[in-house]
């Protein structure tokens, strides 16, 4: 009866054990990045005006409208296209977010255009304490890998 009553005892204080090794539940930083971005880069006759429109779908999922403006002066005469990647599986981490799709690329032209986007947005506050992502970023040709653009790019918060 002794030997009984002892296992009943262990087996109720073993369920009333505290579960210190419980998981955390895991953090969504999507709201953190949620926004409007910009930067302008020029280089010689070559204006782009660079744009994100971030939104969160989901736990640590984001969707980017990037649009970029595009200038070219050449021999007096000006070309202007205006493209838009429509990124839907972008992940975030506390303290960036990574850029991994292919995207059929809308373009005022009307031409059909297909990208591999790439890229990893690193989140820090700027020199005026603005939040800003700074970021590598690959716009590729997803049939030839053939690059269109590959550069560092400040994306500064409006």
């Amino acid at each position: 009866m002794k030997k009984l009553i002892f296992c009943c005892l262990v087996v109720l204080m073993g369920s009333c054990k505290d579960k210190d090794d419980a998981v955390e539940p895991e953090v969504d930083y999507a709201p953190e990045y949620v926004g409007s971005y910009g930067t302008l880069v020029v280089d010689g006759p070559t204006s782009v005006q660079n744009d994100w429109v971030i939104t969160a779908t989901g736990k640590n999922q984001l969707a980017i409208v990037y649009t970029r403006n595009i200038h070219v002066e050449i021999a007096g005469t000006e070309v202007d296209v205006i493209q838009e990647y429509n990124l839907i599986d972008v992940k975030t981490t506390k303290d960036s977010f990574t850029i991994n799709e292919t995207v059929d690329v809308k373009q005022d032209n009307g031409k059909p255009l297909r990208h591999l986007v790439t890229g990893v947005a690193t989140k820090v506050a700027g020199a005026s304490g603005v939040a800003q992502l700074n970021t590598n970023i690959k716009l590729a040709d997803p049939a030839n890998g053939k690059t269109s653009y590959e550069g560092y790019l400040e994306f500064k918060k409006k």
